[in-house]
């Protein structure tokens, strides 16, 4: 029997071929038998009816087809194997229609795990920074320092513009405006320098996915942008705000919501996959007692173990791959930060990296 396979988008595999005539009539008779089980007649018992007036009651067209599909269920493990198809979640298989004592048409749908392929991706990474606009930091830093401040103005319900008093700056813990002035350009720069470092991984992320080719399964897509509707709901409520409102003030429904919300799920999927290639070919290993360590942190929380671990193993692996793409991040608080719940460190682990 000669089937072909053919790629198709979002990960699926076709694999078209004819089943023999003679394959299809060897399985006629056990079909036929196993029809009889099933099936009564007036006068006849379940499971006694003759088997000429079974065939009779079917029909040559049906009994041929459903003769069909158990050959197919049949041959289906040694085709998909022939062709090195992995399913990752059950196939299709659908029978185009045919006559009896002929040959029967077929078409598997398979769905496989995603794949992207990308081979430079550290010369990819520094071009995407290349592109980038230099950064003014001092004139960003000073904007920084200018935001800060209103916050803290706020904060001691003051107005006014340019340094704080040293009446404000003790409300706010300080011994004087010097010591809050000092902490302030501490605080800017470095959240200058970490928007920087965010704007980079931005950069190199959709780079990454443009070059990738990835084919992303429809099925993990839908699962992810469930997770970020999901999230998306939990953010709007912290606000106070219930989410029939939110759908009211929008103008949109939950359905076109979340249907917005694929293709930021396929791009999220996608450099999953792609941090996880590279992670293999760059051979990065976690170690194990810093794992242990940090995975204890989240466990005092109530965190099960399980969940911990592959928490912190997800997390720092995905910065020890933005190391490699040479964007390190400027401290290690994405895996030493206490998560604030289980919900937290779930949503962090949704995906294979």
């Amino acid at each position: 029997m000669q089937t072909k396979k053919d790629i198709k988008k979002n990960a699926e595999v076709s694999i078209t071929g004819a089943l023999p005539k003679d394959t299809v009539a060897a399985h006629v008779e056990k079909t036929l038998s196993k029809i009889q089980k099933d099936i009564a007649m007036p006068g006849f018992r379940k499971g006694k009816v003759p088997l000429a007036k079974v065939r009779e009651s079917v029909g040559e067209k049906a009994l041929w087809r459903e003769a069909a599909e158990s050959a197919l269920n049949q041959e289906l493990e040694s085709i998909l194997k022939e062709h090195d198809v992995m399913p990752i979640m059950p196939v299709g298989a659908a029978l185009k229609p045919s006559d009896v004592d002929a040959d029967v048409e077929f078409e598997i749908i398979a769905v496989v795990a995603p794949t992207c392929s990308i081979d430079d991706y550290k010369s990819v990474a520094e071009k995407a920074i290349s592109k980038m606009p230099k950064l003014d930091e001092e004139k960003e830093i000073e904007t920084a320092k200018t935001a800060l401040r209103a916050q803290a103005r706020a904060m001691t319900k003051s107005t006014g513009d340019g340094p704080l008093t040293d009446e404000e700056a003790k409300i706010l813990g300080f011994e004087n405006a010097t010591a809050f002035e000092f902490f302030l350009t501490g605080e800017a720069e470095h959240a200058v320098k970490d928007r920087e470092i965010q704007k980079k991984r931005g950069a190199i992320a959709e780079a990454l996915i443009e070059k990738g080719a990835c084919s992303i399964p429809n099925v993990l897509i839908g699962e992810e942008a469930m997770r970020l509707l999901d999230a998306t709901k939990k953010d709007i409520a912290s606000q106070g705000l219930p989410f029939n409102d939110y759908l009211k003030q929008t103008g949109k429904t939950e359905e076109q919501i979340r249907d917005e919300l694929r293709t930021p799920a396929e791009k999220r999927v996608a450099l999953d996959v792609i941090f996880a290639q590279i992670a293999k070919k760059e051979e990065v290993k976690l170690d194990a007692a810093e794992e242990d360590r940090l995975a204890h942190a989240l466990q005092s929380q109530g965190v099960d173990h399980e969940t911990a671990h592959r928490y912190i193993r997800s997390v720092t692996m995905r910065e020890r791959v933005w190391e490699i793409l040479g964007v390190k991040a400027l401290s290690r608080e994405s895996t030493e930060k206490p998560a604030e719940s289980e919900a937290e460190v779930t949503e962090e682990t949704k995906t294979p990296a």
